[in-house]
């Protein structure tokens, strides 16, 4: 098989994966920098050596200024680099500069005569601003062209990717992402979205991810384009984006802008350099800013490189971990843009509860009322009801986080912790997650013991009692301490 592609952990619909394309394996979150065929400032070289298996380049620069030689060597010696090659058809100069003077049995012909692993088919961007009319012609031109390629082509060595075109029209997203599939596809790529990035329109972004998402299955990677922002790019894995191209880390660069965890930054105005990097451990911005404008783009270009490398490798721990809505609420803090962000995603709880394991090993964060919205707490509540069983006609009443059977244990009561966010929770599941394991800020409105009393009753219960036997406290907000047990048996292993 010259394509497959295998989820390995998951969290939210962000995913760590492999990715295999000719012989060649690639772990999923990735970027692949973009390089230029002809001017590129960090050696592929330099960019192999900082861990980067793969890189993209722009097919038709290729064609226009080195066709006969790519053609001879093949892609992998003309720009020595042994990793694996994903290659852009052209679509986004046809977005900058009109159409090209190419047809897609030209650019997939030689996209594949160089021998890349994986090729973008020809196709026409959508772009910001635009009307759904031209949206629309858009996607059909682009389909077209995909299907042909994959009809004449698709027997060939290299794997083909279909662009998603749409922009922010999202039932054409959704159509086009369908059409692809059904067309064959194995592969997706979500087009359009550098404009509508450039302009900070971060909560439209995620609507366009999540048209695309829904369209096409589960288990099949979805490429983003233009996606190199270090705040955007939890967000994005998070909507389960699994690879990711950019050459933000070279353009930021050129006007010495510098990337860093909380956003960009100019150096001509820094005084320090937030990072120790191979490139800020052995500077100073006052080094940079005395080097002529080659050196310090390529540093730069270096440092941008490595910030986007570690962001992506904080998005795979936080999968790993279980905590990829804390990443992604930490990184929308940063810009009131990246927080509407946030909000909207919050909007698709039920859908990215398809890749959220219900047992996780830490602790579960609910820090403002958008945190109620986790899927961890929806799946949850969607359990409880299961639990209920009703094996006295009285029902007892605890605090979170105390874990006994007194004095319910002695008159048969049937016992419940009162849960401040998911309300009266049997206390045998006090150990199991996310029931005996979620913290939640003060700020954040607690179930009223009263509350929970009255679901009790409608359960069946003729009676509820607070713990000992006490009457139910009026009004009073019960908050869970720090459990003192560990992670519970059942969550699932690292």
């Amino acid at each position: 098989m010259k394509f497959a592609f295998e989820i390995r952990e998951s969290d939210l619909l962000g995913r760590i994966g492999t990715l295999k394309v000719g012989g060649k394996t690639l772990e999923t979150p990735y970027m692949f920098p973009v390089i230029h065929p002809v001017g590129q400032i960090v050696p592929t070289k330099d960019l192999a050596r900082m861990g980067f298996g793969g890189l993209m380049t722009n097919a038709y620069i290729i064609y226009s200024r080195r066709r006969e030689e790519a053609l001879q060597k093949g892609i992998h010696r003309l720009l020595e680099f042994d990793g694996i090659f994903m290659t852009d058809s052209g679509g986004y100069q046809v977005l900058e500069y009109g159409n090209l003077d190419v047809g897609y049995r030209d650019v997939a012909s030689f996209q594949s005569g160089m021998r890349a692993e994986l090729a973008v088919t020809l196709d026409r961007p959508t772009g910001y601003p635009q009307g759904e009319v031209a949206a629309s012609e858009t996607v059909d031109y682009s389909f077209k062209n995909a299907k042909a390629t994959l009809e004449e082509f698709g027997s060939s060595a290299t794997t083909w990717i279909g662009p998603i075109q749409g922009g922010l029209f999202r039932e054409l997203v959704g159509k086009s992402a369908r059409s692809l599939t059904a067309a064959g596809f194995q592969f997706l790529a979500l087009g359009s979205p550098v404009q509508i990035m450039e302009n900070y329109m971060f909560a439209d972004l995620v609507r366009m991810i999540m048209a695309a998402k829904k369209a096409i299955p589960y288990a099949m990677p979805l490429h983003l384009f233009g996606a190199g922002h270090p705040l955007t790019m939890s967000l994005a894995v998070a909507l389960g984006c699994d690879t990711f191209d950019s050459a933000s880390y070279v353009i930021f660069a050129r006007t010495g802008r510098y990337m860093s965890r909380s956003g960009i930054m100019t150096v001509d105005t820094m005084k320090y350099l937030p990072c120790s990097c191979e490139v800020c451990a052995r500077t100073s911005v006052k080094e940079l800013t005395e080097l002529d404008h080659q050196d310090r783009t390529k540093r730069l270009s270096t440092h941008n490189l490595l910030i986007l490398k570690e962001e992506l490798e904080a998005c795979k721990e936080a999968i790993s971990e279980g905590r990829l809505w804390d990443l992604v609420e930490e990184r929308s803090m940063a810009h009131p843009r990246l927080r509407e962000a946030f909000l909207e995603l919050a909007k698709y709880s039920e859908d990215l509860a398809l890749g959220t394991p219900l047992l996780k090993d830490k602790g579960l964060f609910v820090r403002s009322a958008v945190d109620l919205s986790r899927p961890e707490l929806l799946a949850a509540a969607r359990r409880l009801p299961r639990t209920l069983r009703l094996d006295s006609d009285e029902a007892e009443l605890e605090p979170p986080g105390i874990h006994k059977q007194t004095t319910a244990a002695r008159t048969r009561r049937d016992v419940y912790m009162n849960h401040p966010v998911l309300g009266p929770v049997p206390s045998e599941l006090e150990f199991v997650y996310p029931f005996g394991q979620t913290e939640v800020a003060n700020t954040v409105p607690a179930v009223p013991a009263e509350a929970s009393a009255r679901k009790l009753k409608e359960a069946g219960y003729g009676k509820v009692l607070w713990k000992g036997g006490r009457r139910m406290p009026r009004s009073r907000r019960t908050r869970r301490a720090a459990s003192p047990s560990p992670p519970s048996s059942s969550a699932r292993s690292r």
